[in-house]
């Protein structure tokens, strides 16, 4: 015998495997937004600490700008320091030209034959004016001074006869180059 089932099963599958279906397909897309979600909030932190780093790192950048700039500063200041520092040396240094020279010029004048009045710098020209017992020891004076350290040459201006107090005198004037300092 032959048996009829008059109810619809097959349906009623079919409608529960679409059912299933639209809820594991629903389950799919509430996971794939759940994902999306997920990982948006994890980008955006990620985002928000690199912000926070970037903030950081241009704060040391600025920092380290305002350092360098102060080391430019000092570098600076040490440079016009070490001119300085040059200048106060080197006048160091000659401050006992002056005195040396004029100590050799005295002891290349010969005693008793040679008197020096007047003695005047410009640059590194000396000009020495005096008088003398006789031309000899103006020659002598010339002589002395060229063998000194201090003078390059020695020049003869002029040479002029006078008397005083029933003296003959010779007044002369001489030129010198001075050597640089040393």
């Amino acid at each position: 015998m032959i048996r009829i089932n008059l109810l619809p099963y097959h349906e009623l599958a079919v409608k529960e495997t679409k059912v299933k279906q639209i809820f594991v397909i629903g389950g799919a897309f509430a996971l794939f937004f759940v994902l999306l979600g997920v990982v948006h909030f994890v980008l955006l932190s990620s985002l928000s600490g690199l912000e926070k780093d970037v903030k950081a790192k241009e704060e040391r950048v600025n920092t380290l700008n305002r350092l360098i700039g102060e080391v430019d500063n000092i570098r600076k200041e040490k440079a016009i320091l070490e001119k300085k520092l040059a200048i106060i040396k080197k006048l160091e240094e000659g401050r006992l030209y002056p005195v040396r020279m004029l100590a050799d010029v005295a002891a290349q004048v010969p005693v008793k034959d040679v008197w020096l009045d007047k003695l005047t710098q410009r640059g590194t020209s000396l000009a020495l004016e005096g008088s003398a017992r006789d031309n000899f020891a103006v020659v002598r004076l010339m002589k002395n001074l060229e063998a000194s350290p201090f003078f390059r040459s020695v020049e003869l201006v002029s040479t002029k006869e006078y008397e005083t107090q029933q003296m003959k005198l010779h007044r002369f004037v001489l030129n010198c180059t001075l050597k640089g300092r040393e």
